[in-house]
C-alpha cells in the first residue's frame, strides 16, 4: 500500500483513497457510493483551496501598501497632466479599467482590516416623543436585498403595523422586527401620514444601513414564552407523500408520540416546527392541528361516499 509523505496534502491523500477502494460484493453500494464522493472534482478544488489558505496562514504575509487605490489615483493623475508614450497610454488605461480598480478596493480593504460596516450615530432627538421603555430603535445593515417585511395600516388606529416578516430576510435575521410592530420612523422619516406604498419605496430606497423606531407589539419576555409550545404527535407524518405541503424539502417528518416543539404558528394551515432532541436545529413544515382535522375529516367523508353501505331487501 503506498504511503504517504509528511507534506502529502488533503487533495493528495483523498486520490489514494480513491485508489484504494476495492469492489466489495457485501457493500457494493456503499463502496460505489463513496468512489462517487472522493471522485467529485468540486471537493478535490475544495481541498487545493484549503491548502493554499493553509499555506497561505503559515507564511503570515503582510501587505506591502495599505492603500493600493490611493496610489493608482496619484499615478494616473499624474500620467494625464503630461505628455505621453504609448506605453504610458496603456498603462494609463490599464490603471483606468474599473475592474482593476475594484480589485484595488477590495485589497485596501483586506489590508487595512475594515470589514465591519461604518454606522452613523444615532440622532439625538430620537426619544423625545415617546416613553423610553414603549420605543426600541433598531438599526439594521442592508445591501440591495429587500428588508423581507411586510406593512399594512390598522384601520381602527391608522398605525403603520408590520404585517409579515419574510423568513431569511434582512428583517428575520436581525430577530428585531416583528409581525405586530407598529413602525414610526424610517431613517428619521415620520410615517405616521405616509401610504404604506411611500413607506415601501422610502425602505426600498435605503442602502446601507437603515434606522427604524419601532413600537414593540409585545414584550420581549411575553414573546419569549409564547414561542415555546410543546405538543406530542398522535400520527405518523412524512412530508415525501403529502401532496398539499407548500416544500417537501422543507417538510419535517415525525413518528407517532415523538414531541414536537412548534416555533412558529404565524401560518394558520403549516407550522414551524423541530423535534424535540433532534440535533438538526432547524425548523421544518409540518401541518396545523386545524388543517390536519379538517384533512382528515374530508378523507372520512370521501371513503364514506366511495363506499356506500350495500343495503340488502329481504326475500
Amino acid at each position: 500500500m503506498p504511503v504517504l509523505s509528511e507534506d502529502s496534502g488533503l487533495h493528495e491523500t483523498l486520490a489514494l483513497l480513491t485508489s484504494q477502494l476495492r469492489p466489495d460484493s457485501n457493500h457494493k453500494e456503499e463502496m460505489g457510493f463513496l468512489k462517487d464522493v472522493f471522485s467529485e472534482k468540486s471537493l478535490s478544488y475544495l481541498m487545493k483551496i484549503h491548502e493554499k489558505l493553509r499555506h497561505y496562514e503559515r507564511q503570515s504575509p503582510t501587505p506591502v501598501l495599505h492603500s493600493a487605490a490611493g496610489l493608482v489615483e496619484d499615478v494616473i493623475e499624474e500620467l494625464q497632466t503630461a505628455p505621453v508614450n504609448n506605453e504610458e497610454k496603456e498603462l494609463l488605461q490599464l490603471l483606468s479599467t474599473p475592474h482593476l480598480r475594484a480589485m484595488l478596493v477590495v485589497h485596501d480593504t483586506v489590508a487595512q482590516k475594515n470589514f465591519d460596516p461604518v454606522l452613523p450615530p444615532l440622532p439625538d432627538n430620537f426619544d423625545d416623543d415617546f416613553d423610553e421603555e414603549s420605543v426600541k430603535i433598531v438599526r439594521l445593515v442592508k445591501n440591495k436585498e429587500p428588508l423581507g417585511a411586510t406593512i399594512r395600516r390598522d384601520e381602527h388606529t391608522g398605525a403603520v403595523i408590520v404585517a409579515r416578516i419574510m423568513r431569511g430576510g434582512a428583517a428575520d435575521r436581525s430577530g428585531l422586527v416583528h409581525v405586530g410592530d407598529e413602525l414610526r420612523e424610517v431613517n428619521g422619516i415620520a410615517v405616521l401620514h405616509k401610504r404604506p406604498e411611500e413607506i415601501s419605496q422610502i425602505l426600498a430606497q435605503s442602502q446601507g444601513s437603515i434606522t427604524l423606531k419601532i413600537i414593540p407589539a409585545v414584550k420581549e419576555e411575553d414573546r419569549l414564552k409564547d414561542s415555546k409550545v410543546f405538543m406530542r404527535a398522535l400520527f405518523c407524518y412524512n412530508p415525501k407523500e403529502d401532496r398539499a405541503i407548500p416544500c417537501q424539502e422543507a417538510g419535517l417528518p415525525f413518528k407517532r408520540r415523538h414531541i414536537l416543539e412548534v416555533v412558529s404558528q404565524d401560518d394558520p394551515t403549516w407550522w414551524q416546527a423541530k423535534r424535540v432532541g433532534d440535533t438538526n436545529l432547524r425548523a421544518g413544515l409540518i401541518p396545523s392541528k386545524q388543517f390536519q382535522e379538517r384533512r382528515l375529516t374530508y378523507r372520512r367523508t370521501i371513503g364514506t361516499q366511495q363506499n356506500p353501505k350495500i343495503v340488502k331487501k329481504p326475500l
